[in-house]
């Protein structure tokens, strides 16, 4: 469950050789009223492809670094604020729906306590590019957006 957008993630890890991974996973939220922006939805697929460190243990902490590449449909609506003087703004009006393809790298560590129970939290940086734009401004169209992810999951061990 995704905690701050309220809605589900799930991901499948497949393991090599007790030293690869490859995960795909599902991911959709929407977020409203959340700093300045006032409303975002996404939804898409990524793979995300891994190499720990060393073999895959129970009851060790399995660090593990890679690269993802995924999909993402996202609408964001946002207004800019100015403060009581006029001086100062943040943010920018943005009203659109696109689609994007996201890539990156990622690292992080997993952690089996027991038989079948699975602890992992990663990070991800990367870079998404818009395609398909459907901006309802006469504003700039957006370009491409930095992409991070703070993923903490809890999981079953086949």
């Amino acid at each position: 469950m995704n905690l701050i957008a309220k809605s589900p993630t799930l991901a499948i890890e497949k393991t090599f050789s007790n030293r690869y991974g490859l995960e795909l996973a599902y991911t959709s939220g929407e977020i409203k009223n959340l700093g300045y922006r006032d409303y975002l939805h996404y939804e898409g697929f990524l793979l995300r492809a891994k190499k720990y460190i060393r073999q895959i243990k129970k009851r060790e902490a399995n660090a593990f670094y890679g690269v993802y590449f995924g999909n993402l449909d996202k609408t964001v609506v946002s207004h800019r604020s100015v403060d009581e003087t006029g001086i100062f703004s943040w943010g920018r009006n943005r009203d659109f729906n696109a689609g994007s393809l996201r890539y990156g790298g990622t690292f992080g560590v997993s952690f089996i306590p027991g038989k079948h129970f699975l602890l992992e939290g990663l990070t991800g940086l990367g870079y998404g590019d818009y395609y398909h734009i459907q901006n309802n401004l006469n504003n700039r169209l957006p370009g491409g957006y930095f992409d991070f992810q703070l993923w903490l999951s809890i999981g079953y061990s086949f």
